[in-house]
């Protein structure tokens, strides 16, 4: 196993820590909500993303949520493109309520607090060389290429004689179903085989 690296710690305080002033993400009012209990109810889980300046990458929201729930101390970590920083809670066991509480808070408060701010990234976009959103899969306004519209199902089944259609149902709607079909039946054009399993 290659020799460890000696790993650099340091303690600070939270506004310690510089926001984004080109923040990609503007957030949400639900979202900020959501932080805010998350860190009062679980305390803090996974880490945020600094850079050598102490200007956050990515934890903006977190920052301010953390500090808004009554904290103060942060402990930053050095490291490098090789090693990723694991946070371990020794308070925390995954399977219990408060783990997979904070499993899921983890995902939703991401998904909840997203909305991007378009205007910033299409700011850094002219300024930074070589930044390409569109890299990433990143649709920058106006740039969207026009999706073929979809034909009409009408007309997509024009082309055909016949269809055929495989209806699943859950049994307590059988009686209406037998109704309707029975009602089809009466159409000389159109063949029905039923099965049950």
């Amino acid at each position: 196993m290659e020799q460890e690296k000696q790993i650099h710690t340091e303690v600070v305080d939270i506004d310690d820590l510089i926001q984004d002033d080109h923040n990609f993400n503007k957030g949400t009012e639900a979202g900020a909500e959501l932080i805010g209990r998350s860190f009062k109810e679980h305390g803090a889980g996974r880490s945020v993303f600094i850079d050598k300046n102490n200007r956050l990458v990515g934890g903006n929201k977190a920052q301010k949520g953390f500090k808004g729930a009554g904290y103060r101390k942060v402990v930053i970590v050095d490291s490098d493109p090789d090693t990723l920083v694991a946070v371990r809670r020794k308070d925390v066991d995954l399977d219990t309520k408060e783990g997979r509480e904070m499993a899921m808070l983890d995902n939703l408060t991401t998904q909840v607090n997203l909305a991007w701010d378009e205007t910033e990234i299409e700011e850094v976009n002219t300024q930074i060389e070589g930044f390409d959103p569109a890299q990433w899969g990143f649709e920058m306004p106006g740039q969207e290429e026009e999706k073929p519209k979809k034909e009409p199902y009408s007309e997509v089944l024009r082309p055909f004689n016949t269809n055929h259609v495989l209806i699943s149902y859950p049994i307590d709607l059988h009686d209406r179903i037998m109704q309707l079909i029975e009602e089809l039946r009466e159409e000389p054009r159109i063949e029905i085989e039923s099965s049950a399993n």
